[in-house]
């Protein structure tokens, strides 16, 4: 009977077999993770992406080795056909977890799902890897992320829970801290508790921020919010 696998990719590298962790090298790692985020490669495209500063010989020869290692050590959790490598389907990866539900959220928002715990989490796609081709992935959650924060926030702020509201926009200001667009949700939630001055502080704070440290003027939004407070 195959194992069943899971590969999380959230924070930090694990795969599991079965409840019990499997070591494998960091070129195993960087295979199975280029699968899960990329989904079906060519082989030929893999060995390029992996092995970029080498002879497109060697790269296929490494890859192929990989492969090797990863059939040996995870029987089932890859499927190799007509020149094309994938993650078996019924592996669960971690990462797919979080993406579809967040996108559920940005796409059908409803009560239940926004007092979710999932969305106070921030965790990041392998945040200490350096691979050109997870790059933009890593930057591709995160944006989701953010989006998927700021819309309920804003929908629980308008269902009247401004606690949890301002725990979500908390959250979007944790992954992007310059965003004004979380200050504002953050600001609206506070003063919707009663805490107005600590709000109006908050929000003169942040506006100093932004002119110290990237130089340049609040947005209209921000603005509008901050006079909105002030006259409260």
């Amino acid at each position: 009977m195959a194992a069943s696998y899971e590969i999380e990719l959230l924070d930090r590298w694990r795969l599991i077999a079965d409840c019990q962790p499997v070591k494998l090298r960091l070129r195993e790692q960087r295979v199975l993770t280029l699968l899960a985020v990329h989904g079906p490669v060519s082989r030929r495209r893999m060995a390029g992406m992996l092995w970029p500063e080498t002879t497109e010989m060697r790269a296929a020869d490494s890859l192929r080795v990989s492969l090797c290692h990863i059939h040996q050590q995870c029987p089932g959790a890859i499927r190799c056909d007509d020149g094309w490598v994938e993650i078996d389907p019924a592996v669960s990866v971690d990462l797919h977890t979080l993406r579809h539900r967040l996108q559920h959220l940005l796409l059908a928002p409803d009560a239940d799902s926004l007092q979710e715990d999932i969305f106070l989490n921030t965790r990041a796609l392998l945040p200490d890897w350096d691979e050109p081709w997870l790059f933009e992935e890593q930057e591709a959650l995160r944006q989701l992320q953010l989006r998927a924060l700021e819309t309920a926030s804003a929908q629980l702020l308008n269902l009247g829970l401004q606690d949890r509201a301002w725990q979500l926009a908390q959250s979007a200001l944790r992954l992007d801290p310059m965003r004004e667009s979380a200050a504002t949700l953050c600001a609206r939630a506070e003063s919707g508790q009663g805490n107005n001055a600590s709000a109006t502080a908050g929000l003169l704070q942040f506006i100093g921020r932004l002119k110290t440290e990237l130089g340049v003027e609040p947005g209209p939004e921000l603005l509008h919010t901050l006079t909105q407070l002030r006259g409260a």
